[in-house]
């Protein structure tokens, strides 16, 4: 598909196999959680850049800009890995070779685009890697062990539909306030296994801002709006948020958004223009087709977290397992926790 705000990076196979060696030997090393690695990535990247094209470096440096909503990278090696007739437990994936040399590719990949991988401290047990699969039930067909009436949480462990929507949190974009680190300026996923070819969507969010009114986008960058709080922090950590903005203009011309259709509302106090502009946003963003994308274990997908929102359909298929990491951009300042691996409060 062509649009102005996705690119493609199509490696050729010298680069494939660069990528897979640099991958497998950084899975040796330890894998993202390890010490080390992350140094050890960016080298590297460093490496790899010089094996690519001018087009190439081209395509990354727009992305790093933040001048892309989403970049694609597709060819590279795959392994004979058909998948299982039900998913193992989860830390038994997470644990696999497979999904350690999936994830050190993840973070290389992260490393070329200019961002660091990192994990927030109350999200996902502080770890950079998240299995995305429906662990918790609330898919199209049940789990063995699911109970029928069970209230099922709106996370990427569960099978459920999830809408358009940034990764939290969603007090600031770029530099921590009141104490708070920033959302991710990016996030990357690839699959182990998709065999129903469930599809990832993307709402690249420049051409829905284009279709606003211009003082409803501006009513947008005012503290008119609320959000719940996020069920994949951990219990008795992260908090609602009220009176934030759901857009800002950053010093470099760019913008960030943070929004979620299932957690954001208007805030009590909100002007008759903030009203406005959300219902506008809001029926803009029902009217605009995504941009699909079929991950399979020869692909994957950067998306810029303040540029485009991401959704998925309702699991299909109960193997389904995709892998995901945050990462920060250069103009990024979170508060850091520890340096090796990055860890910033959430």
């Amino acid at each position: 598909m062509h649009h102005s705000e996705v690119a493609y990076l199509d490696f050729n196979r010298e680069q494939g196999q660069a990528i897979a060696l640099a991958s497998q030997t950084l899975t040796e090393l330890g894998g993202p959680e390890a010490r080390g690695v992350a140094v050890q990535a960016r080298l590297f990247a460093e490496q790899l850049e010089t094996l690519l094209s001018a087009d190439q470096q081209s395509t990354l440096q727009r992305f790093s800009a933040g001048q892309l909503s989403a970049l694609m990278f597709r060819q590279m090696p795959g392994a004979d890995d058909p998948p299982p007739e039900k998913l193992a437990d989860i830390m038994s994936l997470a644990n696999s070779n497979r999904c350690q040399f999936l994830a050190s590719r993840n973070h290389l990949l992260l490393a070329l685009a200019q961002h660091r991988s990192f994990a927030f401290d109350i999200d996902n047990d502080g770890k950079q890697v998240r299995l995305v699969a429906n662990f918790k039930g609330g898919g199209c067909i049940p789990l063995l062990d699911e109970k029928p009436d069970t209230e099922t949480e709106l996370t990427s462990h569960a099978g459920m539909r999830l809408g358009p929507h940034t990764e939290a949190p969603y007090n600031c974009s770029t530099v921590a306030s009141n104490g708070h680190s920033p959302a991710p300026c990016a996030l990357i996923l690839t699959a182990r296994w998709n065999p129903a070819h469930e599809a990832t969507a993307v709402f690249p969010l420049r051409h829905i801002l284009e279709r606003m009114h211009s003082l409803d986008v501006l009513a947008l960058t005012s503290p008119s709006f609320d959000f719940t709080r996020s069920e994949c922090f951990a219990d008795g950590h992260g908090n609602a948020g009220q009176a934030v903005s759901l857009l800002q203009f950053n010093p470099d011309g760019g913008f960030a958004i943070r929004y979620n259709s299932y957690r954001f509302s208007l805030n009590a106090n909100a002007s008759r223009a903030a009203v406005r502009a959300f219902n506008a946003f809001q029926q803009v963003l029902s009217s605009t087709p995504p941009l699909l994308f079929d991950l399979q274990a020869d692909t994957a997908l950067l998306i810029n977290n303040g540029r485009a929102l991401h959704s998925r359909d309702i699991i299909r298929d109960n193997r389904r397992l995709l892998l995901r990491q945050f990462g920060y951009s250069r103009c990024a300042v979170p508060i850091v926790i520890a340096e090796d691996p990055l860890l910033v409060r959430a």
